[in-house]
């Protein structure tokens, strides 16, 4: 119902053909309709005709009429009086954005939507996207990540020959889980920026570092770190973690089909990056299974690791020798974790 009380406002009037701006006076009359009153303008208006905006701070609110013709109404006293009369309720999205305390809550309301997106959402569509990612570009980014690691941050292994050949043979000859096959290559490299460390490639090759290999006391211990990083391959958690630090980048490499530009980034995000404490638990539990199917103990990778622990120091800890891309910093080696292969 109108408010006949309303009291007289200024503002200023457009014709909506032309840029001329006409002063006036706007009230309401005894039968709800808008007067409009000022220098060459005398018009009536039904209030029922009239759009009214929404307030945004301190901004003219607006008052349209039927033809395209309007008014704005600067703030000033007796406005907001003025256009409760004339329009209608305001909706409660309007009186929410007013309030502080629905601001506020807006915004934690966003961020815990967006804090769950990053952890649920984007998780979960990159393993969507990792399923669908053709083999031959698997093999093309994991080839040119390959060269680009060697130039940069690798160097040939001085390890023995036959050493690193029955490594690799006695590894291609293990049984995986199920029997299911998962394609691999096995590759021994130095790097003295890297220390011990081992890494995959999304496309099955596993690289070990000298420094790791000095680690162990047998080549059992090697199979067991290998049965692990065989483990993230057969679960595509390195292809998963790189879509989710580049979800774009991946689509647009995927539509276009030219993987140069991303594998450039692919190097320091394999060096640097940080499995789940579910994908690490998913490539323990693979690893175990493996070593067990093969007569060979699950507390070997559970050695490996609290070799690991002992030479870089535990996760968190400041030594000299630890360096940002050992193998602990990518795969923290937990007391749960190797409590856990211990079981097996």
């Amino acid at each position: 119902m109108t408010d006949l009380t309303a009291p007289r406002v200024t503002g200023h009037y457009f014709d909506g053909r032309t840029s001329a701006r006409r002063d006036v006076t706007l009230s309401l009359d005894t039968f709800g309709v808008l007067h409009v009153e000022g220098s060459g303008v005398d018009r009536f208006e039904p209030v029922a005709g009239i759009a009214v905006s929404e307030p945004l701070g301190g901004a003219p609110r607006l008052l349209t009429f039927r033809d395209g013709a309007y008014c704005e109404v600067m703030a000033q006293a007796g406005r907001d009086a003025f256009i409760a009369a004339v329009g209608p309720p305001e909706s409660h999205v309007v009186r929410a954005q007013s309030r502080w305390s629905w601001a506020i809550g807006s915004a934690i309301l966003l961020l815990v939507v967006i804090a769950v997106g990053y952890r649920v959402g984007l998780p979960w569509l990159a393993e969507k996207i990792a399923e669908r990612i053709p083999a031959s570009m698997v093999t093309t980014l994991s080839d040119q990540t390959l060269t680009l690691l060697d130039k940069v941050a690798f160097e040939p292994s001085k390890l023995p020959e036959e050493r690193r050949t029955r490594i690799a043979d006695r590894f291609r000859h293990l049984t995986p889980p199920g029997g299911l096959p998962v394609p691999h290559e096995v590759l021994f490299r130095a790097s003295a920026g890297i220390g011990a460390n081992a890494l995959a490639l999304p496309s099955g090759t596993i690289i070990v570092t000298d420094a790791l290999v000095k680690l162990t006391e047998n080549d059992d211990e090697i199979l067991a770190v290998l049965t692990h990083e065989l483990g993230h391959v057969h679960e595509r958690h390195g292809l998963r973690l790189l879509v989710e630090s580049s979800v774009v980048g991946f689509v647009l490499t995927w539509y276009i089909g030219d993987v140069s530009s991303l594998a450039a980034s692919v190097p320091a995000a394999l060096l640097q990056a940080k499995f789940s404490r579910e994908h690490e638990a998913a490539a323990d539990a693979y690893g175990a299974r493996m070593l067990k199917g093969n007569g060979l103990s699950p507390a070997l990778l559970a050695s490996m690791l609290e070799k690991l622990e002992a030479s870089h120091g535990s996760p968190g800890a400041a030594t000299d020798d630890k360096s940002i891309n050992d193998y602990l910093a990518s795969h923290p080696a937990t007391r749960e974790r190797i409590e856990a292969l211990r079981k097996y």
